[in-house]
């Protein structure tokens, strides 16, 4: 399943995104990836591989592919041949970036995506998926308006007139976040 920014760009074509991000609920062998990859006469550049994680670039596009436990729950979409994970499913996946690293390409992504979906239908996804163990409303508050670590990243290159500045994104995340937090805690309480 392709999901992540590349899968996000692709529905809704806020900017450009060039790496591919697939998840797997199956366990996989990366020697016969590889292999399977050499027979295709692409040129591959493994980066990384581990248990249940495989990073490379192929023909020069960043490829990752994870183990990842957790259901996609969102209307399955298709592009091409390839199966790509629905905006809500990707939006709780921003949530939890945002909470382990928050680049700011993952506080783009989320901005664009709650221009058209409301958070608490993305709280309410993200304790589906993950659980109220993985949802903690207050630090996941703190790190939507923890700005630092994604102030040095560059600007994501837009499309289609999406062009917004930094600053916005900032201010946009200030004004709601006492909200998002209301939304994350009725989440965890309806469950």
């Amino acid at each position: 399943m392709l999901a992540g920014g590349t899968a996000l760009a692709l529905q809704i074509g806020h900017r450009v995104s060039v790496d591919l991000d697939f998840f797997t609920s199956l366990e996989f062998n990366s020697e016969q990836l590889i292999q399977k990859i050499k027979k295709t006469k692409l040129k591959l550049e493994t980066l990384s591989e581990s248990q249940g994680t495989f990073l490379a670039k192929i023909n020069g596009i960043k490829f990752s592919l994870f183990v990842y436990p957790y259901p996609f729950l969102d209307t399955i979409q298709t592009y091409q041949t390839v199966k790509i994970s629905g905006i809500l499913d990707i939006a709780a996946m921003k949530l939890i970036a945002i909470y382990q690293r928050g680049t700011k390409r993952d506080f783009v992504d989320l901005y664009f995506i709650l221009k058209s979906v409301p958070f608490h239908q993305i709280a309410s996804m993200a304790m589906q998926r993950f659980g109220k163990e993985r949802v903690n409303p207050l630090q996941i508050g703190k790190s939507l308006v923890y700005f630092s670590d994604a102030q040095m990243d560059p600007d994501p290159n837009y499309k289609n007139k999406c062009d917004v500045e930094w600053e916005t994104i900032k201010a946009f995340f200030k004004k709601h976040v006492k909200q998002f937090v209301l939304d994350l805690e009725n989440a965890i309480t309806s469950e």
